[in-house]
This record gives structure tokens, C-alpha cells and sequence, in this order.
């Protein structure tokens, strides 16, 4: 494998150094596998946490800044900035959006508490050595009140979910990452590290531990992002 899977251990420099080898393929193997549908996810997370102009808004483990992106286009005079561990990702993102944005680990972040409205993260959590660590400090750097929203491809429980990560994960991710990507590698460690992921019910719980109330979560079409929602406390 490319790089430790959940649980096994401290590896934030092999999956750093992993997503900075697939930076220029990301957003078009991220299109062509999902059929556009990850730009939906996108879209129902920014329509759940509804930001207002003013609001200033921290895209957390950003990558190429697709979430940031699509805010700034829907909401005028939201303040966003970008962070993310992996150079190679955010400086495409940087160019793509003109956005700030700071090379930051999630488990330290470099921002003072209380400092955004709201934030998201897009299919980053389960590349943290610790997702509760990550919850914690998304907790310190909100304002009470402040919104999060979290995509993730957790780990399925039910038959149909894992019906759908079998034919997704197991054949067309594969077969795509061979033909588009030039580290085919990494994107059989996304596959693994989706079922070694926490499943959407510890996660919730997990937000709730680490300072979030009104935690909700749903399961997106067709079956293999999961949405989470929630307020700091």
C-alpha cells in the first residue's frame, strides 16, 4: 500500500507525500468516477449549512478547493480560507480559486479559537491520524454556534451501502485509477481506507464527544457518501 490505513498508526507524511503525487489527476478522476454526482454532495452540503455573506468560512483539508469554490460562486461577500496539509493539492487550489489558504496539519491547526462561522471537510477525516483530534480542534477554531459539515465516505454497515461500495470501490475505482492516475497505488489505498473508516453512526458520536450538539447525519445517493452536520457547542 501507498500509505498506513486507519489504525495503523502515525502517517500523515505518507499521506501527505501520496496526495501530493496525484494532485494534477485529482479533479478529473474525482469527475469521472463519481459522474459528476461528488459536485451534488457538494452542492446539499452548502445548501444544509447555508452560509450567509459577512461569515467567514474555513475549507478544511481542502485539496484543490472544490467546496470553497463553489461557495464563493453561491454566496457573495463570504470570507473563506483554505487549509490543508498536502502542498501539492492546495496550491492547485489556490490557482483555481484565488482563495487564501495555509499549508496547516488539522490536528494543529494555525488559527486562534473561534475564529470562523463555519467550516467544511470534503473526504478528508479519514486521512487524520485521529478523526476525534480532528473534531476537537474544528471545535476550538468555530464560534459557538458556528456550523460544520463533513462528506465522508464511511465505513457501510448495511447491505445495500455495502453493496454499492463492492461495485464502486472494488471495480470501477481500480480499473479508473489505473488508466488516469499516475500513482494507481493511492487509489487503492482510498478504496481500503473507506472500509477501515469509522462507520457514520461512531462518527456522529464522536462529534458529539468532542464539543458538537445537534448532530445529524444521512447517507447521499447512491448509497456511498455520508453527510454529517453539526453546531459547536
Amino acid at each position: 500500500m501507498s500509505a498506513p490505513l486507519p489504525g495503523e498508526g502515525p502517517r500523515a507524511s505518507a499521506v501527505r507525500a501520496m496526495f501530493d503525487r496525484v494532485a494534477p489527476s485529482y479533479d478529473l478522476l474525482n469527475r469521472v468516477m463519481s459522474l459528476r454526482i461528488d459536485q451534488v454532495w457538494r452542492g446539499r452540503l452548502l445548501r444544509d449549512l447555508a452560509p450567509r455573506p459577512g461569515e467567514t468560512m474555513l475549507d478544511l483539508c481542502a485539496g484543490t478547493m472544490d467546496i470553497a469554490a463553489m461557495a464563493r460562486r453561491r454566496v457573495t461577500g463570504l470570507r473563506i480560507v483554505g487549509a490543508d496539509f498536502s502542498f501539492g493539492m492546495l496550491s492547485r487550489g489556490v490557482k483555481k480559486t484565488g482563495l487564501p489558504a495555509s499549508q496547516a496539519d488539522a490536528l494543529a491547526l494555525p488559527f486562534k479559537p473561534a475564529s470562523f462561522d463555519l467550516a467544511t471537510v470534503t473526504f478528508g477525516m479519514r486521512n487524520l491520524d485521529s478523526y476525534e483530534a480532528g473534531l476537537a480542534e474544528l471545535a476550538r477554531v468555530l464560534r459557538p454556534g458556528g456550523r460544520l459539515g463533513v462528506l465522508e465516505f464511511f465505513r457501510p454497515e448495511s447491505t445495500g451501502t455495502r453493496a454499492v461500495h463492492v461495485a464502486i470501490n472494488k471495480i470501477m475505482v481500480p480499473v479508473m485509477g489505473r488508466i488516469l492516475s499516475p500513482d494507481p497505488d493511492a487509489y487503492r489505498y482510498l478504496v481500503k481506507s473507506m472500509e477501515r473508516f469509522a462507520a457514520r453512526p461512531e462518527f456522529e458520536e464522536g462529534a458529539r464527544r468532542n464539543g458538537f450538539r445537534d448532530v445529524k447525519g444521512e447517507t447521499l445517493f447512491p448509497g456511498m457518501c455520508g453527510l454529517v452536520t453539526a453546531v459547536k457547542a
